[in-house]
């Protein structure tokens, strides 16, 4: 039996409005060593019947009896996928079609990269590119402030996800993908290709915006977790001031610059100390951290 390349894992909850173009546009990729595995996540619309209406060869359709959530979903998927490279997609989202050819053939090059996202272009209530990082060192010490990889648009290398015994953790509900890259950032070299890949879909019913106070509960969860690893014994208020710079709300809260100023020199000296984020992109991203407050505060 061949072996595909990659695995492009799907997984959808009751996403009949916009399966079809999600499913087509891996479909029509220009890339086509792939087997595509869709998980119905115990859907109660007609997204299965869409995804069984496909006579694709290359379509493995996973149904679970009850619905276990993305998270699980997705660790199923892991699992049984058989390709080198595995890649997400999302049941809302559009992939380019040359997205997987892209990553597949940079991936080759690079082989000390384990996880590739790429530049994403939303469309639908809102038209707006988001540019992300190329490098692992950037993409590293952000992450002590936000994601910046975009979920569906990455790609990453089965065996070392199995080597370091990676994979989603449920407990992390709309922010699972943040949690995984933080320890993912650990053992794999990160990367974004500084294109457009994805289109990715804004509309009301996404799980991001029906969950927006619990995902970004979460996601201070995992920024709690970088600023413990950077050796930081972090106290309530300095995590509720790490979250107020991280989402600028410090005007509300009265929070003032300097305060502000000696938490970010807090973070530079903890990681003289620990080596815990590359040098000198900690540095320069907490410098530019404090102008843009500065500004705020000025303005």
């Amino acid at each position: 039996m061949r072996i595909p390349r990659v695995s492009v894992l799907l997984s959808v909850y009751n996403g009949e409005l916009f399966l079809r173009e999600a499913i087509e546009s891996i479909l029509n990729q220009t890339f086509t060593d792939f087997e595509f595995i869709i998980i119905d996540d115990s859907s109660s619309d007609n997204s299965r019947e869409i995804i069984e209406s496909y006579k694709d060869e290359r379509i493995v359709l996973l149904v679970n009896v009850s619905n276990q959530g993305l998270a699980s979903s997705l660790n199923t998927g892991i699992i049984k996928a058989q390709g080198e490279y595995i890649a997400r997609m999302d049941a809302d989202d559009i992939s380019l079609r040359e997205r997987l050819e892209k990553q597949v053939a940079f991936m080759d090059i690079h082989r000390e990269i384990g996880l590739c996202g790429s530049w994403i272009k939303y469309f639908g209530e809102e038209n707006l590119v988001l540019e992300f990082p190329p490098d692992d060192a950037t993409i590293r010490c952000k992450l002590l402030f936000e994601n910046n990889i975009a979920h569906p648009s990455v790609m990453l290398r089965k065996d070392l996800l199995l080597k370091h015994n990676l994979s989603y953790n449920p407990a992390y509900t709309n922010a699972q993908d943040y949690e995984l890259w933080r320890r993912c950032s650990h053992y794999l070299s990160l990367a974004n290709l500084s294109e457009v890949l994805l289109l990715y879909r804004l509309h009301s019913e996404q799980a991001g915006k029906t969950n927006f106070a619990i995902q970004q509960k979460l996601a201070g969860l995992v920024r709690l977790e970088e600023l413990k690893s950077l050796g930081i014994n972090v106290t309530p208020e300095e995590f509720v001031l790490h979250e107020a710079i991280t989402h600028y709300q410090f005007q509300n809260k009265r929070i003032s610059p300097e305060i502000m100023r000696q938490w970010l020199l807090k973070i530079k000296t903890a990681n003289r100390n620990s080596n815990y984020y590359p040098e000198p992109q900690l540095s320069k991203l907490l410098d530019n951290k404090w102008q843009e407050i500065r500004s705020i505060c000025e303005g």
